[in-house]
């Protein structure tokens, strides 16, 4: 198996001499491997960690071009803390944490953590910035997230947020 082996590796390397012998020019004497590939690594290593002479040769022209690394989805919505109703109005379906579910005379309704690390109650029909809150069950509150995705034939998408999130399967 060894034997074998080392003449397939003899073969490669023979082949890759012949290569190199076959890519230098025709002259009366053949010139010595060693020294014709030694000079054109050297050319090669040269060219590759030539420095430029600036910073400024390379610019990127997007030429009318989206940018790659923004979202395709498009841009989540920003607004700044003076823009944004006060309270559960002014929430972001993904800022908000469930605590807990109640039961009250009109129903079920839900405790959440706002991004101000307050705690704020939720009932079905309440509207937040991105959507509104559609279903509350013992264990779980559904909203209705308006989608801005232009991929997507649908406007909204639920988002279920549970109490006891589910634990990976193993």
């Amino acid at each position: 198996m060894k034997t074998r082996n080392l003449g397939i590796s003899l073969l490669i390397v023979l082949a890759a001499v012949a290569s190199v012998v076959a890519q230098s020019p025709a002259t009366g004497t053949a010139p010595a491997v060693g020294a014709a590939t030694d000079t054109s690594v050297q050319k090669t290593l040269e060219e590759i960690l030539e420095e430029p002479t600036t910073t400024d040769t390379y610019r990127y022209d997007p030429q009318g071009r989206r940018d790659p690394f923004r979202s395709l989805i498009g841009p989540a919505p920003k607004l700044d803390p003076g823009q944004r109703p006060a309270g559960v109005p002014g929430f972001l379906i993904d800022e908000m944490k469930l605590q807990g579910i109640f039961q009250t005379r009109a129903g079920l309704t839900a405790m959440v953590n706002g991004p101000d690390n307050k705690g704020y109650t939720i009932k079905v029909g309440d509207k937040v910035l991105d959507g509104e809150v559609i279903r509350i069950t013992t264990t779980s509150v559904v909203f209705r997230q308006q989608v801005n995705d232009p991929t997507r034939i649908e406007r909204f998408r639920e988002v279920v947020k549970d109490l006891s999130p589910s634990t990976p399967k193993r």
